[in-house]
């Protein structure tokens, strides 16, 4: 599954599935956020004009657009992102040595380090870039690549498309201060155990939730303790 966020709403790509029946389709549906939808050729429009709506909502909610095939579901996804301004950007998860996470508090939310590339710039060096700026945090190399997330942001009538690539970085140090740049809006920062993390939650972004969610199932249960 693919999930396109924006600001709250979720927009999420699947392929359907035998069973599936009787639901509305992106040519014809009457709620202003519906649960799911069945996409028809030529309705890029529609989902665009939905995707952008659903961002105005305050409360966390999701669109599931299916598909009959993977292949059409990944020609739909060239399309449509072809619709935006599209800004390829460089995040880092950090561990220390204790294999707490690291979260700054940017702008009411907890985030990731993460930001732009610069022009011809590899992304992992984008990723590493951003974590010393943005934390005073320097790593030689990431550990390894672990996702990519996708969300749309508007500034006036332009909208968005960012693609970040995440990798992972450890840090041989426990819970080590920062040096925060605090141009970049950022105020605070937290160290946190990963129980915890769960509680960090209704103040972070969907992107955020999926790429912590991520390492939680896929890198931290087979770090030694």
């Amino acid at each position: 599954m693919l999930r396109i966020y924006h600001y709250e709403f979720c927009l999420e790509l699947a392929v359907s599935f035998p069973t599936i029946r009787g639901i509305p389709t992106t040519l014809n549906f009457s709620q202003e956020y519906p649960k799911r939808l069945l996409y028809l050729p030529n309705t890029i429009d529609r989902v665009r004009t939905l995707h952008l709506k659903g961002g105005a909502s305050p409360r966390p909610h999701a669109t599931t657009l299916y598909f009959p095939s993977e292949a059409a579901l990944l020609q739909f996804w060239e399309e449509y992102r072809r619709t935006y301004a599209i800004l390829e950007a460089g995040g880092a998860v950090v561990l220390d040595k204790e294999n707490n996470l690291l979260f700054i508090w940017r702008r009411k939310r907890w985030d990731l380090p993460k930001g732009k590339c610069e022009q011809d710039e590899p992304l992992e060096e984008t990723a590493k870039r951003e974590l010393a700026e943005e934390t005073g945090i320097h790593c030689p190399q990431a550990e390894r690549f672990l996702m990519r997330t996708y969300h749309i942001y508007q500034e006036g009538e332009q909208a968005f498309l960012k693609e970040v690539s995440w990798y992972l970085f450890r840090c041989p140090l426990h819970k080590p201060a920062l040096t925060l740049q605090t141009e970049e809006g950022i105020q605070d920062y937290r160290w946190v155990a990963p129980a915890e993390v769960p509680f960090l939650y209704p103040y972070s972004y969907g992107t955020i939730r999926e790429v912590i969610e991520h390492v939680l199932r896929e890198i931290l249960p087979t770090t030694p303790r």
